[in-house]
């Protein structure tokens, strides 16, 4: 009885393979799994690709931000655990420039800053920049590419925020963690 299924199921399966029915099958789900392997590779490749941009677009491993200062404490356990600290404040106020207003928004960072990328300068509005080996000095600004079209600035004129008078000394191009706060509409 076995036997007798079996071999009819043989018989079967050669007249459907010279009818050509099954080749269409198979090349069928050849080309299926094909395409779910492209598509599983690819999607791989691009986790992984966000996962090493993760932390330049961070411009840090971990990022704490809160609306008051951190308490010192913070910071010195940090430190005391040997990781690497980078404080930045950032808020919006109006610049002027030569009776020329623009809300900006302001930010302020420590010598450490940043963590992971790098910043790029260029010595004028639409010129090729360079990284920055350091962050700007007491008393001087890297305006961003927006603010200094919008303002019409060069290098080495004066801005006014607030009271203090503080001289442009570069053009910022890229600031790794620009992308993180998609709610900031205002130049930097």
């Amino acid at each position: 009885m076995i036997y007798n299924i079996l071999s009819f199921s043989f018989r079967l399966l050669k007249r459907d393979l010279r009818a050509g029915e099954l080749r269409l099958l198979v090349a069928a789900m050849v080309i299926a799994i094909g395409a779910l392997t492209a598509v599983g590779f690819f999607t791989d490749r691009v986790r992984h690709a966000l996962e090493r941009e993760a932390h330049q677009l961070l411009g840090a491993d971990l990022l704490l931000t809160a609306d008051q200062p951190w308490p010192a404490a913070f910071g010195d356990e940090a430190v005391r655990r040997g990781l690497l600290l980078a404080r930045t404040s950032a808020f919006p106020s109006m610049v002027l420039h030569e009776g020329a207003a623009q809300l900006s928004e302001i930010k302020a960072v420590s010598e450490a800053y940043p963590l992971r990328g790098r910043l790029r300068v260029a010595p004028g509005l639409n010129q090729p920049d360079v990284p920055a080996g350091r962050v700007p000095e007491a008393g001087e600004l890297w305006a961003d590419e927006r603010l200094a079209a919008a303002l019409g600035l060069q290098v080495g004129d004066r801005l006014t925020v607030g009271r203090a008078q503080l001289a442009v000394s570069a053009i910022l191009t890229l600031e790794p963690d620009r992308g993180v706060n998609f709610f900031s509409v205002a130049p930097r």
